[in-house]
């Protein structure tokens, strides 16, 4: 069962995100920045991806990041996989896996954005 606080957010969206990256979102510095990577912060996921109109250009993706340099992170919402697609261009074949686990996914940020 979730905090109250985190289930009030759950209940915004329309999947679950991974209990691990809500763990790590509703800490007191969500945010992540590593080379030009970044993760956006709990109160600003919803305005990120309502910026981006994900629910139309990236169905069945949560925007959660950048890195940067023109690719979106996000979570599928039936895998619950971490991707990487671009923010232009994005289509149902642009999705990388770059994490099938929160500590996964860290793991890429880590190597790849030193």
């Amino acid at each position: 069962m979730l905090p109250p606080y985190q289930q009030a957010f759950v209940d915004t969206l329309d999947f679950v995100p991974p209990k691990e990256y809500l763990g790590y979102l509703f800490t007191t510095d969500s945010g992540y920045e590593f080379g030009g990577a970044y993760l956006v912060e709990a109160d600003e996921l919803l305005p990120f991806n309502a910026e981006y109109s994900a629910n139309e250009h990236y169905p069945g993706y949560f925007l959660i990041g950048s890195d940067g340099a023109g690719e979106a992170f996000a979570i599928a919402k039936t895998t619950s996989n971490f991707v990487q697609t671009p923010f232009i261009g994005h289509d149902a074949e642009t999705p990388a896996v770059v994490g099938r686990t929160w500590p996964e996914f860290l793991d890429y940020l880590q190597t790849e954005y030193r």
